[in-house]
């Protein structure tokens, strides 16, 4: 396995996928600060020192009330999220397009699920947002949810009017859970705020969120977050659980690298953002005059019960082509390695770790398809 990461690190293959760091966050060793909990560097499950100081600047740069770091990827913060609002044989109403973690938490804690199927985008294969007022008449229609679970920004980007499906969830003082592990990066640079309703998560009114710091931004595979806001969550029974599933030999280089990660987007962020959203903008340009290739995305806000895109998902498609056509092109003639395909579209992720030469060879790639 060594080898072949070594292999695959030195080749020409550009990741246009998942870590958001991309592999251009370097500069230490890690087996230099591979450590236990030992002496001076607190307790994980108890923090009053050194994480528990981490877990306030998580908190100030992300939003919510009280946020814990999680080394256990947002899959932990999801399985301790549905175990502390919920109790064996409650009903839970959640999104079918849900994480595999949701469908876990269930089938461990024997929580009976209520879906709620997302709004199904015509001739994409993709699904789109969460109508609020399908959740209202899933609360009105039943009586004995206990709690609300959505997925906000899903896999491909789409975003659901969170801040409603809140009001509908505290007006019958029902706790909200948001799956935000593709949206860690929503709300930190204004003009994807201001242009695709892109919001920060933790201010959209959700009672517990999950963040996934490694799908977007520059952290370790397994880095997340875990954020509580106001008392109608029970945030005895939410730590209890984040200590159950979290490990007991936490890992410090992945605690290391998140506290790396916010001394970075504190001083470079908005830099590096400007230039993603310029590079964005350019390819989006390059896809329309070339006629061929279609970029997906932003034009569906208001529709399909989506309130707002993560315009850094790039939901690409070709007339001439099937998704799975176009993936292995991507791959095999160009050298371009996607996340997957989602419906019709392939689905490339870009941070703001991607760089002008990546862009270049995917705007290359985009004029010699046509």
């Amino acid at each position: 396995m060594f080898d072949e990461l070594i292999k695959y690190a030195d080749s020409d293959m550009y990741p246009f996928h998942m870590p958001g760091h991309k592999r251009r966050f370097k500069g230490f060793d890690p087996y230099r600060i591979d450590i236990t909990e030992i002496d001076g560097f607190d307790d994980m499950h108890s923090p009053t020192g050194l994480i528990q100081s981490l877990n306030q600047n998580l908190s100030d740069y992300f939003g919510g009330d009280e946020v814990r770091l999680l080394i256990n990827g947002s899959t932990s913060g999801v399985l301790a999220a549905i175990s502390a609002c919920t109790e064996p044989g409650e009903k839970l109403l959640l999104c079918s397009n849900c994480h595999r973690s949701a469908i876990n938490a269930l089938n461990l804690r024997n929580i009976q699920p209520v879906f709620l199927e997302p709004e199904e985008i015509e001739d994409s294969g993709l699904k789109g947002g969460i109508d609020p007022e399908r959740v209202r008449k899933a609360l009105d229609g039943d009586r004995d949810i206990k709690a609300v679970f959505i997925t906000s920004p899903t896999y491909e980007g789409f975003l659901s009017d969170v801040r409603t499906i809140a009001d509908i969830c505290h007006s019958r003082d029902i706790p909200l859970i948001t799956d935000s592990a593709h949206g860690a990066h929503g709300g930190l640079y204004r003009p994807f705020t201001d242009d695709y309703n892109f919001e920060n998560a933790s201010e959209t009114g959700a009672d517990i969120i999950i963040k996934s710091l490694h799908k977007n931004l520059p952290a370790f595979t397994q880095t997340a977050i875990l954020t509580v806001n106001g008392f109608l969550a029970d945030r005895e029974r939410l730590w209890h659980y984040y200590s159950v599933f979290q490990s007991t030999s936490p890992s410090y280089i992945l605690m290391a690298g998140a506290d790396r990660m916010l001394t970075f987007l504190r001083a470079e962020g908005e830099k590096h953002f400007a230039a993603l959203n310029r590079e964005l903008k350019e390819l989006w340009n390059e896809a329309e005059e070339n006629g061929k290739t279609g970029v997906a995305g932003a034009g569906l806000i208001g529709r399909y019960g989506i309130y707002g895109f993560d315009p850094t998902k790039l939901l690409l498609s070709h007339k001439d082509m099937e998704a799975g056509e176009l993936y292995r092109r991507l791959r095999e003639d160009f050298h371009l390695q996607p996340e997957k395909t989602a419906g019709k579209y392939v689905l490339l992720m870009t941070t703001l770790m991607d760089d002008r030469e990546g862009f270049g060879r995917l705007k290359r790639a985009i004029r010699e398809l046509k």
